[in-house]
């Protein structure tokens, strides 16, 4: 507790974190940082009444260690730990300590939560982009036509953003006259990892499930950074159109956009009835749709709820905790609990 100096009066987020790491000299999760404020007090001190604070406390710490002269510096991912710049100015080997740590290991992480458990996430960042609303297409729920026959048809998650909303009504009413669409449809196909091994598997299946709308795209966690890696994984976007998005469960503001689809302009309507033939979901969805353009608002409720920032952090923070709560989410949602079916 070298030069340690506790704070007094109220607390900022960032004053809070200081504080602790300050008087335990090592870096700590957010998680950590919460529990050992909580037990000394000062969470009281918080100038602040927000619904999920310590969601708050992290995307504090996650935006000051992206800048160069911030407070707190990243010293390790999943989880992620903080520590002050100071104290790791002194001891360097304190980050070098934490980096090493063998939790680090991608493949350890991959086991800790499902393909579905991304779906917040994806919908989450969707919404950011594209301003799209989602739903997530429930597989098993699609009509049995024999082995196979439903394989690679329909995406985890599709979307749709409309195109006129907050026009004025006689722009909107011009526009369809002049057979306009008012809609963009898109597709997501999620992986926990996207590396050589089944990459070509894994993008064609995204290729023959996006067929029928605007904007298809291949979504992960983890993707391979190696060189020949990503050159393919190029080629194959540039080829077939395929955009490739990462989520970073670490720090849902960092996922992006690592290849742009290529829109079509055209989308597939006889795949779209085979896909609303076979399952209830993606039929639901296009009612909503229909509903949306005729009022020109969007009509939400056959829709995934979408996260704040915040509850996207809280959300992947557990995740990355191997807290799974996405199959508790899904039961809310059947039950209305989240959103109307």
């Amino acid at each position: 507790m070298e030069n340690y100096r506790p704070q007094t009066g109220q607390l900022s987020f960032l004053g809070l974190a200081q504080d602790v790491i300050q008087r335990e000299q090592k870096a700590l999760t957010v998680d950590e940082i919460w529990e050992i404020a909580d037990t000394r007090g000062l969470i009281q001190r918080l100038g602040s009444s927000g619904k999920t604070p310590k969601a708050t406390l992290g995307a504090r710490l996650y935006t000051q260690a992206k800048m160069p002269d911030g407070i707190v510096a990243k010293v390790k991912s999943r989880p992620a730990r903080f520590i002050l710049r100071s104290i790791l100015q002194k001891n360097p080997q304190l980050g070098l300590a934490e980096q090493i740590s063998p939790t680090d290991n991608p493949t350890c992480l991959s086991t800790k939560y499902q393909e579905r458990d991304l779906h917040p996430v994806m919908v989450w960042f969707a919404n950011q982009r594209f301003g799209t609303s989602c739903r997530t297409i429930y597989h098993e729920k699609s009509t049995k036509r024999g082995p196979k026959h439903n394989e690679w048809l329909h995406p985890d998650i599709v979307g749709f953003s409309l195109t006129t909303q907050g026009w004025q009504q006689s722009v909107v009413n011009l526009s369809q006259e002049c057979g306009t669409v008012a809609m963009k449809f898109y597709s997501f196909e999620l992986k926990l990892d996207i590396n050589f091994s089944m990459l070509r598997q894994d993008f064609f299946q995204a290729v023959s499930n996006s067929s029928w709308a605007h904007e298809g795209y291949l979504v992960a966690a983890n993707i391979s950074d190696d060189t020949e890696f990503r050159e393919e994984l190029t080629r194959l976007s540039q080829s077939f159109g395929i955009g490739i998005i990462r989520l970073d469960l670490e720090d849902p503001l960092n996922s992006e956009v690592i290849l742009p689809a290529r829109e079509r302009e055209e989308i597939d309507w006889e795949t779209i009835n085979r896909i609303a033939e076979v399952n209830k979901d993606f039929a639901g969805f296009l009612e909503c749709v229909v509903r949306s353009v005729k009022v020109n608002q969007v009509y939400d409720a056959h829709f995934d709820p979408v996260y704040t920032d915040e509850q996207v952090h809280e959300y992947t923070t557990k995740l990355l905790n191997g807290i799974t709560v996405q199959q508790s989410a899904v039961r809310r949602r059947q039950t209305g609990g989240v959103s109307k079916q």
